[in-house]
């Protein structure tokens, strides 16, 4: 009788591993470039998410802000200064990693729910770089 609980025990262990590692914080891969944001997956699963980001460019400093919005990637509203405008309807800032110099990775990790959001480089110095078409869609399932 004690080989068969082991063994139960077993099959329940190996079930439950996989599962474990499924509900364990995800990881997306960002390279910013000189006006371009490229994350190794558009999506990802609701929860804990970290974005290990990292400034491939040569030239420029970037940041990596994570907007939730059902607004089109290249249609959010910008304010005077050219740069999207965080704080109007419509989107909502969940968080940003600032003044990744070139070169360099920084992690961020926020806890995303179900639904539509936008990785975008609002930096504003040097360049406009939202508007040099550094921005793309992430949706959460």
């Amino acid at each position: 009788m004690k080989f068969r609980n082991w063994l139960t025990f077993l099959v329940l262990a190996l079930l439950t591993v996989p599962l474990l590692a499924a509900c364990g914080p995800k990881k997306v891969d960002v390279a910013l470039t000189t006006y371009k944001i490229t994350p190794d997956t558009t999506s990802a699963n609701s929860g804990e998410i970290t974005f290990h980001i990292h400034n491939d460019a040569t030239d420029l400093t970037h940041e990596f802000v994570v907007f939730k919005t059902d607004i089109p990637e290249d249609q959010l509203p910008l304010n005077d200064e050219g740069v999207v405008d965080e704080e109007t309807a419509g989107i909502t800032l969940i968080d940003e990693a600032e003044d990744i110099e070139p070169g360099a990775s920084t992690d961020l990790t926020v806890t995303l729910d179900p639904g539509n959001y936008v990785l975008v480089c609002n930096t504003d110095s040097d360049e406009l770089h939202y508007q040099h078409g550094m921005h793309i869609a992430f949706t959460v399932n």
